[in-house]
């Protein structure tokens, strides 16, 4: 999967895999800010009992306080909906189901 640094005006200053398991299905990626050099942690991990499932779930966390204006929300939606293109069953982040984030980050939307 391509990721464009920078996209939606997020992730500007990069990215860089620290962990990539095709055994376990697990990834570990570091992304960047650009503005301030904010670094924030991605996770992927195949899930399910079989090793031939197609379901990935996808974390990302700010490691500095908890707000974060709505940045992980819009990273996690790119990548499952680039995920979900190539035929993974990757859900993303709605307002929905995260409403509690959404209210505290002063969202209206992702």
């Amino acid at each position: 999967m391509a990721y464009e640094p920078g996209q939606n005006g997020i992730d500007g200053g990069g990215f860089e895999v620290k962990t990539n398991d095709p055994k376990t299905g697990y990834m570990y990626v570091q992304f960047e800010s650009l503005k301030n050099g904010f670094i924030d942690d991605v996770e992927f991990a195949i899930v399910g009992d079989n090793k031939d499932s197609n379901a990935v779930q996808v974390r990302s966390s700010s490691r500095l306080g908890y707000l974060d204006y709505g940045v992980n929300a819009k990273r996690i939606n790119y990548l499952a909906k680039s995920l979900r293109a190539k035929g993974w069953d990757a859900p993303g982040v709605e307002f929905a189901t995260h409403s509690m984030y959404a209210e505290e980050n002063a969202l209206k939307s992702f």
